[in-house]
């Protein structure tokens, strides 16, 4: 996938930067002789300087996930193949230009939805929502909440049929409660073919603010149904947590579309740990951010052919599971902090397994950059005696 060009008025797939601030640590000593006496003033590199406060909306601190040890912890070891290389990325803050009502009526323009664009009748200043179009599920409706990703979403109520039901009466003498059954009508029409539904995905994203072409395109759902497709916005040319998706209907019908409205803002480059000593922030659970979703990153089988049906397995509480990081790859991760701003930061992907599921996500940016959200105490219930966790 492209960057989308500075010049295009709404580029939510493109990358702003906004000056080359390197503030990484870097490993030099200056040794300065003063001109009076023998002394060496050693100068040392300066602490960077905080730039994100990640937020803490499960009060998952320190505190918490020692808590949380008392049914079940993990301890992560280095295999023979994690690096030891530290290197440098950069830090993006995702922006929200402009303002919401235009934004909602030209994506308007692009999908027939008619009206005035406004705030919701759910908006809260926690949660500013806006949107075009009836809140009763009378016809198509554009919604957009304006912080974070700035997250959008277009439905068209009339691709959803309503299932037919029936009630059902409790057998006489029957302890049982009566009820209702219902049944999916049959498809009201047909479907467009798959490579109908991906030329008309790209041209619907591409209107609507992503770089993307056909091969970037990922099957979500084909079947009597429906056509599902999806689309990962990317940065430096990796994949993010940032997915588009576009669903079409019996009829056909376009159901539903959705996307983001931020534009990545470059905040500088900054130097990054090591697979191997980021290592050590797996267990806190606290340097965790949003990779891309799984069945774009190589991870189509767990999709394709379902998930491998295995034992369930209920760990005791107190033990200890041992996992090795045998490999680890680069990937941008999606973070939030206090204030209810998305970011963009470096990461690693640490896999300890064979199965693609077998992978975690750790934040790989140097201390100092981040702040973690100050430590909160969290109380857990005890089980009732007997019943296990």
């Amino acid at each position: 996938m492209r960057e989308t060009p500075h010049d295009e008025p709404r580029g939510r797939g493109r990358v702003v930067r906004s000056g080359n601030h390197h503030t990484g640590l870097v490993a030099v000593v200056a040794v300065v002789a003063l001109v009076v006496g023998a002394a060496v003033q050693i100068a040392f590199p300066p602490t960077p300087r905080t730039l994100i406060v990640l937020s803490d909306p499960a009060g998952n601190s320190a505190e918490a996930f020692g808590d949380i040890a008392l049914f079940v912890e993990y301890d992560y070891l280095p295999g023979s193949g994690l690096s030891d290389v530290a290197g440098s990325g950069s830090v993006y803050e995702l922006q929200l230009p402009g303002d919401p009502v235009d934004l909602l009526t030209e994506l308007g323009s692009v999908y027939g939805v008619e009206g005035q664009a406004g705030p919701s009748q759910f908006f809260d200043e926690m949660w500013p929502g806006y949107v075009l179009g009836p809140e009763d599920w009378s016809g198509p409706t554009l919604n957009l909440t304006w912080s974070g990703t700035g997250p959008w979403y277009y439905s068209n109520p009339a691709a959803y049929q309503e299932p037919t039901c029936r009630e059902v009466p409790s057998e006489e003498g029957s302890e049982e409660l009566g009820g209702s059954e219902c049944e999916n009508p049959e498809p009201s029409g047909p479907l467009p073919s798959l490579e109908e539904a991906t030329r008309m995905a790209v041209e619907l994203l591409q209107k609507s603010g992503l770089d993307v072409t056909e091969s970037d395109i990922t099957v979500l759902a084909d079947d009597e149904w429906g056509v599902g497709l999806s689309a990962i916005q990317q940065l430096e040319g990796a994949d993010t947590a940032l997915e588009w998706s576009v669903f079409f209907g019996p009829g056909p019908t376009l159901a539903s579309v959705s996307g983001h409205a931020a534009t990545p803002v470059s905040r500088g480059e900054f130097s990054t740990v090591s697979p191997l000593v980021a290592l050590e922030r797996l267990a806190s659970g606290q340097w965790w951010g949003s990779p891309a979703p799984l069945y774009h990153s190589g991870f189509d089988s767990v999709f394709t052919e379902g998930l491998a049906v295995e034992e369930s397995y209920y760990p005791e509480p107190g033990e200890v599971i041992t996992l090795t990081v045998e490999s680890s790859e680069e990937a941008p991760l999606l973070v939030w902090d206090a204030s209810g701003t998305a970011w963009l930061v470096p990461g690693y992907i640490m896999r300890h397994g064979s199965e693609p599921w077998n992978a975690s996500a750790v934040i790989s940016v140097e201390e100092g950059v981040i702040a973690l959200p100050e430590p909160t105490m969290m109380d857990i219930m005890p089980l009732p005696e007997g019943e296990q966790s």
